[in-house]
């Protein structure tokens, strides 16, 4: 597979070994990611015709988080849930990484993948302070807090599960949204393998569709 990149618009994207090596870089087990993933669908499928119409989704994105943030700090990662967006970031401090749901793009490596939703303030301030940093810009947003100080990159785990069994995932640098809320724009894409479900007895009812999970700041 390939190794691509375009500096004005498309992202570098990490295939197959390519994949693995740049993990290994980050200081990424893949198979926490994983291991994430296989956790956050077998949640998923817990929700049943009584519970709420998001439940498969929120159940999905909850138990990817706990399984990834527990997983990690095993590896010396530290849990961080600055602005209650709950993420983990690496043993120096520079990068986190944030689980997100995205569209049916999500792993292909020609695709064009995007957030399955809108995301709120949280994500926002993360992808521009990722932006500033890609182009070497100080980081100027008033009532930035933490952000100034640590100037850490948040990368998403951004997951796709397909109603028929396919989970495609990968660990992508989120570089601009659009003006609904959309992360449209990507610096690093790493695709990671798909996970087969097809077995599974039971399709989440997120399957095809997404969780749209964010958080609103409020001032305390």
């Amino acid at each position: 597979m390939s190794t691509h990149f375009n500096s004005v618009h498309e992202p570098l994207v990490h295939c197959a070994d390519d994949a693995v090596r740049r993990l290994s870089e980050l200081g990424i087990n893949s198979e926490r990611l994983t291991a994430a993933l296989d956790a956050g669908d077998v949640m998923a499928r817990q929700a049943d015709t009584f519970s709420p119409v998001m439940a498969a989704g929120t159940y999905r994105w909850m138990e990817t988080v706990r399984k990834l943030r527990e997983g990690l700090a095993i590896d010396g990662w530290q849990l961080s849930d600055e602005r209650n967006s709950p993420r983990i970031t690496d043993p120096k401090g520079e990068w986190a990484i944030v689980p997100v749901s995205g569209n049916s793009d999500t792993g292909r490596e020609e695709g064009v993948p995007k957030t399955a939703r809108p995301r709120g303030n949280t994500s926002a301030r993360a992808v521009e302070v990722n932006r500033q940093l890609e182009f070497n810009i100080a980081v100027l947003l008033p009532d930035m807090g933490a952000e100034k100080a640590s100037a850490v990159k948040t990368w998403f785990l951004l997951y796709h599960r397909t109603q028929e069994g396919e989970l495609r995932a990968e660990l992508s640098l989120p570089l601009r949204m659009s003006d609904g809320g959309m992360v449209e724009a990507w610096q690093e894409r790493i695709l990671l393998p798909s996970l087969d479900f097809a077995a599974a007895m039971d399709i989440p009812a997120d399957a095809g569709d997404g969780d749209g999970v964010d958080f609103i700041i409020t001032a305390r």
